[in-house]
């Protein structure tokens, strides 16, 4: 792991965050959360994802998403921010 920023939530009261790391050439963000230990270390929240059958598989996984190499996460974060800078009346949800 080469790279990791951790983004805490400021309405959050139990330390969660964002996670945004950079594993070998590529990046991503997960849910995230600090510990109440003095040393704050970050723990990625992790998931049991359903197989077909909407049973849990074995293996937990870090609920997060892959954005790609810098170029594309920086190309994808700058489309989601554009998102939120439209007026309000325009907001889809």
């Amino acid at each position: 792991m080469s790279f990791q920023v951790f983004y805490k939530i400021k309405s959050s009261q139990y330390g969660e965050g964002i996670l945004l790391e950079k594993y070998g050439e590529n990046f991503g963000i997960y849910a995230a959360q600090e510990s109440k230990d003095p040393d704050g270390t970050v723990y990625k929240k992790w998931a049991f994802p359903q197989n077909r059958d909407k049973k849990p598989i074995d293996k937990a996984i870090p609920m997060g998403v892959k954005l790609g190499n810098q170029n594309e996460a920086i190309e994808t974060l700058k489309y989601f921010l554009e998102q939120l800078n439209v007026p309000e009346e325009e907001i889809p949800f």
